[in-house]
């Protein structure tokens, strides 16, 4: 017979596979207790913390779940002290309660439960399991789910989990937050593009981004413009194609669904919140001042080095260290239940980190919910605008995966560094000299580009309960862009000057707009509580309509009037203007449905069927079918893991499905007519007279892009709750890639036709975990780990009628010749590398380049694969710590197994091109003493690996619970970008990563910076 100690140990042992910690057990081996409130790290001492002054009794009472099993170091308090204690191994605990108190029952994986004490002697008390993660609603294809009977993959982030750090736009609020999506910015410019990328790329000519679906309305990365970063609620996103395949032709990158923060009943709650933040340029490149350029210039006796007696730094002086952005938002909501509104203003202004660029922000919301009719009738509506007035750089920008490349930054590491900036009276300095060596500083000022954007999003929806069970809806919703650009180069600017223009002035606006109207009804029955059916039925119609018109003329009298008297310029005259206009639609037709069935929360099964067409097809292929299946088992509801203490929550989930994406042209398909380059021309007499005509060849059999998506899954809970996880893997096939192909002449007009060809794959595995590390009455650690490994092969670009075995891709720009960048192959990942091994540099300054194919002298065939700028592997680990009313938390993000072209490199990294041409160079170049112009090699290519300390913050919250008009204050601060671990020599590994040209550090990239930013978050009650 064991000992009663040795039997506690064992059962102790026992317990930490599930929710109780060590030192609870300890505590309780030894008969101590703790703070109240504090369930896991007990405190030896006195059983009774406080004693009670006024008269109280000593209460018994055995605590037990709701099979009957006792539950141990559960959390007994009363209400509104420290007096408590905890139940000890068979449940039991012993307690002074003072007469008509309150006692809280409290354990982790439990609902808290209140019990009034009216003098009983014993208490028998039941905890409820608390499951609210299983429990916890997710948005998912036309309608909401509970987590726990979900059997797609879908990753579900509330505003309580996002990101705190200032964005720019909102998909950066689950960055580093969702395994498996990539949210790539490329750059810190306030006007920059944010791509998004869900489990790799999966188009080569189309979109590679997620459909964005907003309150119900689909739309696309634009559309967040139209909502403000703090009004949205949740951000919920469909990873796999038997969730996404609901919206067919567009679900092939997954679907984002972003709901913003709904009306909330009761009296008038006001909240403020701002931040002001400052940007300081994190690295930037180390280049040759005058002096050590003049020096280098005398030591190899150079005549293309020239002083011109200047000393400035030309990229120091672009920047704008006095910058500062503001962003204030303020928001009421209230109601009498039945009648509810939620409205929010939010300004923003950015000041860029290059002089006279900023962007300014004005988002305006407005949400309104109606029940009738006993509240079977259920109208909701709702109104989102934003203005946007942009001050960009009007340059000549390369882009790479729609990353630009800033010329004035890229010139101002070229430039000689002994040309002044401004002349003695204050006025531009230029030389004239060569059409590249313009002054970069005066260019932000001699060209301007100002842009206006307006975004409106409004929906109503009509909900109505039939019968009980059924209800049907109808929601119309609208979305419309608008763009303004006005682009001027001034008479005196260095690139009219050479060209003798005289001034130039662009004016371009455009028009997008997208109307949906989708009716649907819903159905949900549970026969004997547990057969539990829903079922869904609808139909949905999108229109698409696109307008641009441009004009753009040159040599103007006067740059008084700028872009506003666009008739006064002599092109115009001369008959050089330029004027252009187009406009396109389309249109979207659907018919769905959808049926779960789930049995007793352990067996759970969901299918659904999308028929689908578009115009943006050929005429035989303007429709087809997008079916999915999933299903799920709840294993730990089985009756044989009831005596396991390991898992509490364990589900097997897996689904198929097949999606599509659609085309970026709508008339792709069509043999679009026009006057100009490739159009039929008629010769008739001594003049040349366009003549309208095919611009392509049709292809009345172009279809849909179809991703054939696979995925497995578990998810799973340990310790009470304090861990919970998921793991995925996942493989999806594209089929039928658009692409261009050479045609057969003369039974086509053109050589090209864009067709249906090839095969692409992306493999991998999503791991996320969330776990309570600790949580005390006054302490908590938090962490959240997202982990995903991805795997691209282009597996055919080829079939019995086209044929194509490569495509080279993206040509490095001048000055030489290095060549392009990238190789699409059968049998190789996209975004691969495609040079020269170089295997150093020889004495005499000469590339020393591998030689591939054996046969004497340098020739393309020495090319081969030599990198690839997409990461395998990518990880972030967020860290939340509290301790009263402190907050602190940081963000480790990195990417991993992946290589980042160091394009600046190329141009500035070696000796060439200051001893050929006099420009200027990095520092480390001189040590490279090179005599030939590069060619793009393994050189120029790095490991991009980086782990980066991100996104730390530590805040404040004010206590205000006894105020009756203040509900809560906190201000905090937060740093970004604190510190990056990287073997990478250029300015930052954290490059695009997504599409087709993944992994190129662009010269003359837009700097990285590091922010600091205060903030306040201030609510009130009326």
């Amino acid at each position: 017979m064991e000992k009663k100690s040795e039997g506690k140990t064992r059962k102790c042992l026992t317990l930490l596979g599930g929710r109780t910690s060590l030192l609870l057990c300890l505590s309780l081996m030894f008969q101590s207790s703790y703070a109240a409130g504090d369930s896991t790290v007990p405190e030896m001492g006195n059983m009774e913390i406080h004693q009670i002054a006024q008269q109280s009794s000593t209460i018994k009472g055995v605590v037990k779940d709701q099979k009957g099993e006792p539950l141990i170091g559960v959390s007994i308090v009363v209400k509104g002290t420290t007096n408590g204690t905890a139940s000890d191994f068979d449940g039991n605990f012993t307690l002074d309660v003072p007469d008509n108190s309150t006692l809280v029952f409290s354990f982790i994986g439990f609902k808290p439960q209140e019990v009034r004490y009216t003098g009983q002697k014993t208490l028998n008390i039941v905890l409820a399991e608390d499951s609210e993660t299983l429990d916890e609603v997710v948005v998912v294809g036309y309608g909401s789910q509970k987590k726990g009977e979900i059997t797609s993959s879908v990753t579900s982030v509330k505003a309580s989990d996002f990101n705190k750090a200032p964005v720019v736009n909102p998909m950066q609020l689950v960055e580093g937050r969702v395994a498996g999506l990539t949210v790539s910015r490329g750059s810190t410019d306030p006007n920059g593009e944010v791509k998004v990328q869900m489990r790799g790329a999966s188009s080569l000519k189309g979109s590679n981004e997620p459909l964005v679906i907003i309150d119900g309305m689909p739309g696309n990365m634009t559309s967040l413009n139209a909502i403000a970063p703090e009004d949205i609620e949740a951000i919920d996103v469909l990873k796999d194609g038997s969730a996404a395949a609901i919206y067919g032709t567009r679900g092939n990158n997954g679907v984002i669904i972003v709901s913003t923060r709904r009306p909330q009943a009761g009296t008038t709650q006001v909240d403020y919140s701002g931040y002001i933040m400052h940007e300081a340029v994190y690295k930037r490149p180390e280049i040759l001042n005058g002096d050590e350029f003049v020096a280098y210039g005398k030591e190899t006796n150079n005549a293309n080095i020239r002083d011109f007696g200047g000393r400035d730094n030309h990229y120091d002086a672009l920047l704008n260290k006095s910058n500062f952005t503001h962003v204030h938002n303020l928001t009421a909501t209230g109601g009498n239940g039945k009648t509810n509104y939620r409205a929010s203003l939010n300004y923003k202004k950015n000041d860029g980190m290059i002089r006279n660029t900023s962007r300014e922000t004005i988002n305006g919301s407005i949400a309104v919910n109606h029940r009738a009719f006993d509240d079977k009738l259920q109208l909701s509506f709702n109104l989102a605008n934003s203005f946007v007035k942009v001050d960009a750089v009007s340059d000549d920008v390369d882009k790479v995966g729609d990353i630009p490349n800033y010329g004035i930054l890229y010139q101002a590491i070229r430039i000689n560094p002994t040309m002044p900036i401004y002349k003695e009276d204050g006025s531009f300095w230029e030389t004239y000299s060569g059409y590249e060596d313009f002054n970069p500083v005066a260019r932000i000022y001699q060209r301007t580009k100002k842009k206006e954007f307006k975004n409106l999003l409004a929906n109503f929806k009509a909900q109505y309960e039939i019968i009980p069970g059924l209800t049907a809806a109808a929601f119309f919703a609208m979305e419309k862009n608008d763009a303004l650009t006005n682009d001027y180069s001034m008479r005196e600017e260095y690139s009219q000057y050479k060209d003798g223009t005289n001034g130039r002035a662009k004016k371009e606006y455009y028009q997008n707009t997208n109307r949906t109207t989708e009716w649907t009804a819903n159905y949900n029955t549970s026969i004997n509580g547990v057969h539990n059916i829903t079922g869904l039925l609808g139909y949905s119609y999108q229109d698409f309509e696109y307008e641009q018109f441009s004009a753009e003329n040159k040599n103007f009298l006067t740059d008084v009037f700028g872009t506003n008297n666009l008739e006064a310029g002599g092109y115009l005259k001369d008959g050089k203007a330029e004027m252009k206009s187009k406009k396109e639609t389309s249109k979207l037709i659907a018919f769905f449905a959808r049926a779960n069935y789930n049995y007793d929360g352990k067996y759970m099964a969901s299918a659904s069927i999308r028929r689908e067409g578009s115009t943006k097809f050929g005429a035989n292929n303007k429709w087809a079918w997008f079916p999915s299946v999933s299903a799920g088992w709840m294993i730990s509801r089985e009756d044989f893991m009831e005596s396991q203490e390991v898992f509490d929550v364990l589900k097997f989930r897996a689904g198929f499905g097949i999606t599509g994406s659609l085309p970026t042209d709508p008339y792709m398909s069509l043999a679009t007519y026009g006057t100009g380059a490739g159009a039929w021309n008629a010769y008739t007499g001594s003049w040349l007279t366009a003549t309208y005509g095919p611009n392509i060849n049709p292809n009345p059999d172009l279809k849909w892009e179809k991703n054939e998506s696979l995925n497995v899954g578990f998810d799973f809970g340990l310790l009470g709750g304090r861990l919970n996880g998921t793991i995925d893997w996942y493989s999806r096939t594209t089929r039928d890639l658009i692409s261009s192909y050479n045609a057969q002449q003369p039974s086509l007009i053109y050589n090209t036709i864009t067709t249906n060809v090839g095969t692409m794959r992306n493999r991998g595995i999503e791991l996320a975990l969330n776990a309570e590390v600790v949580k005390t009455k006054d302490f908590s650690y938090t962490a959240n780990f997202t982990f995903s490994y991805e795997n691209n092969k282009l597996t055919s670009l080829s079939n019995d009628v086209y044929k194509s075995s490569y495509e080279d891709q993206y040509d490095l720009p001048s000055p030489g010749n290095p060549g392009k960048a990238y190789r699409l192959q059968e049998g190789q990942p996209i975004a691969s590398f495609f040079g020269y091994v170089c295997d150093g540099i020889n004495p005499d300054g000469t590339w020393n380049l591998r030689d591939i194919d054996g046969k004497e002298g340098l020739s393309d065939a020495d090319r081969t694969f030599i990198g690839n700028g997409l990461p395998k592997f990518k990880a972030g680990l967020q860290n939340t710590f509290t301790y009263k009313n402190f907050d602190f938390s940081f963000f480790l993000r990195g990417m991993f197994d992946y290589d980042v072209l160091n394009e600046g490199a190329i141009y500035f990294g070696t000796t060439v091109n200051i001893d050929q041409s006099g420009t200027n160079v990095y520092k480390d170049a001189l040590k490279n003493k090179v005599t030939e112009q590069p060619l793009f090699s393994s050189y120029y290519l790095e490991k991009g690996n980086f782990l980066k300390i991100d996104n730390v913050t530590l805040g404040y919250t004010f206590n205000f619970k006894n105020n009756k008009y203040v509900r809560n204050l906190r201000i905090y601060g937060n740093v970004t970008n604190l510190a990056t671990i990287t073997g990478y020599s250029g300015l930052t590994p954290d490059v695009n990563v997504t599409g087709l040209q993944a992994g190129i550090e662009k010269r003359g990239s837009y700097p990285t910076t590091r922010t600091f930013t205060f903030g306040v978050n201030f609510g009130f009650s009326n």
